[in-house]
């Protein structure tokens, strides 16, 4: 169970096997200031880039930027840092359906989503509909079993954004705290 937004959440995810590793290896800790992962995301994985080529404001942050997220050698920076889990759903458990479907809604920009209803549902027709026009997952926990009421829509990721790689990296500091 992670706690994102205030919400708790169980979240299916997948490991970058190699960026955990390489990450253990060089000491990278935390990774969240949103600056460090704009320079970051604006510079290619692995590949040299100048660093006159860099705005000031980019070079300042690049002197700040924390272990194992860059090299810096002959003038050119080069970036090592990635996505280290790739979060693919999020289960947000509920005694209801509307207010799991509003806290389930906090993760629509970063990845599938479900609500786990804890109990019949009251008004299933209403919850069905719902569910499939948001693409919301609706599970319902029976006596012995769950059943899926609505699966979930894949999710389609249109943008890669700052807030999305903080999000990534704030779920993978929770998953290593366990």
């Amino acid at each position: 169970m992670l706690n994102m937004f205030g919400i708790d959440a169980v979240v299916a995810y997948s490991e970058n096997e190699d960026e955990i590793e390489r990450r253990a290896r060089v000491g990278t800790l935390e990774l969240t200031n949103p600056r460090a992962l704009d320079l970051l995301m604006n510079l290619p994985l692995g590949e040299p880039v100048p660093v006159t080529s860099l705005s000031d404001t980019e070079r300042r942050v690049l002197r700040r930027m924390p272990r194992g997220t860059v090299t810096r050698h002959d003038n050119v920076v080069v970036r090592e840092a990635t996505h280290p889990i790739r979060v693919d759903l999020a289960v947000v458990p509920g005694k209801g359906w509307a207010s799991a479907k509003e806290k389930a809604e906090w993760f629509t920009p970063f990845c599938a989503r479900a609500v786990l209803i804890d109990r019949p549902l009251r008004r299933r027709d209403d919850a069905v509909m719902e569910a499939e026009f948001y693409g919301i997952g609706l599970l319902v926990a029976t006596s012995n079993d769950v059943e899926v009421v609505v699966p979930p829509r894949p999710f389609v990721r249109r943008r890669h954004t700052v807030a999305g790689w903080r999000f990534v990296e704030e779920a993978y500091k929770q998953l290593l705290a366990r």
